[in-house]
């Protein structure tokens, strides 16, 4: 079910257009607390993050530099023994053997990992490698490709979300797939979205570790708080940071998602370097997937 353009809409933000309060030229590489509305140093962060809880890193998949901050992310906890484990929404939990046997290695290639091509290994060879070295564990945090076309036809095994969830998903899906996938589907692919973050949070209640911190590494929609994994984390301690490019405007409130459920739709944004534009509508025709 999963296609290389189809992680899009685990990357889309839709921005608020706000007047320019907190107007800055420079954000690229700045942390803003969506909470406090204001920067703070990522040195400041790394002494406040909840122990016994995860943060949860949210990228653009195709970015290379957000790949590299997840590497970074995961050292500098290892530096200050507080790291615990890394999930991946790139791995689902078949592969869990393959990434334990590998624990501690920091040269693994992609085969011995049985890992997807849809997940390009010239962007997550590094991040991988590198938690695979320096954390307690390595998690496969996904479901199988088989288990989501079971949600797609049955559902989410835990249910849903609410109805304005419900119509913020189904736009959300018809837009990042450029309006060309036919209306009636797009409740199945809700269905497969809720039943992922569901598998990813269980995931993490699983290998929650006392004292230590977490890494998640995914999508930007399924590390927001009103959208996706942190939705069912009960009572486990979790940050959402969602890492964003960096586009014409110098107003970190330009950035902020519209919220869903009046919740936050993250605690902190990490601002990027923007990637040349892209047309990604013109490659998912071109691949044919526009049309189921």
């Amino acid at each position: 079910m999963k296609t290389r353009l189809s992680a899009l809409l685990m990357l889309l933000i839709v921005p608020l257009a706000v007047p320019l309060a907190h107007a800055d030229a420079t954000l690229e590489g700045r942390l803003w607390s969506v909470a406090q509305q204001q920067f703070v140093s990522q040195h400041d962060l790394l002494e406040q993050l909840p122990r016994g809880g995860w943060v949860l890193l949210g990228e653009q998949h195709d970015h290379p530099e957000h790949h590299r901050i997840q590497a970074d992310w995961i050292q500098a906890l290892s530096q200050r023994d507080q790291l615990g484990a890394v999930a991946l929404e790139m791995a689902d939990h078949s592969q869990q053997r393959l990434l334990d046997a590998a624990l501690g290695r920091d040269d693994v290639l992609p085969e011995a990992l049985q890992w997807q091509p849809g997940w390009p290994w010239r962007l997550y060879g590094e991040v991988v490698n590198t938690a695979l070295a320096r954390a307690t564990a390595v998690v496969g945090a996904d479901l199988t490709r088989d288990e989501q076309r079971q949600a797609y036809a049955e559902g989410a095994p835990r249910g849903d979300l609410g109805e304005s969830h419900a119509v913020y998903m189904r736009d959300l899906l018809f837009e990042s797939h450029c309006g060309q996938l036919p209306r009636q589907s797009l409740n199945g692919m809700r269905q497969v979205q809720l039943a992922r973050d569901q598998q990813m949070a269980a995931q993490l209640i699983k290998h929650q570790q006392p004292q230590r911190i977490g890494i998640m590494l995914t999508g930007t929609i399924h590390a927001r708080r009103d959208l996706g994994i942190p939705r069912w984390l009960q009572q486990v301690p979790a940050l959402s940071i969602l890492m964003i490019p960096v586009d014409n405007g110098t107003d970190p409130l330009h950035y902020v998602p519209n919220a869903v459920d009046g919740l936050p739709p993250a605690d902190y944004l990490l601002f990027t370097t923007a990637l040349p534009v892209k047309d990604y509508c013109a490659e998912l025709a071109a691949q044919g997937h526009g049309k189921g």
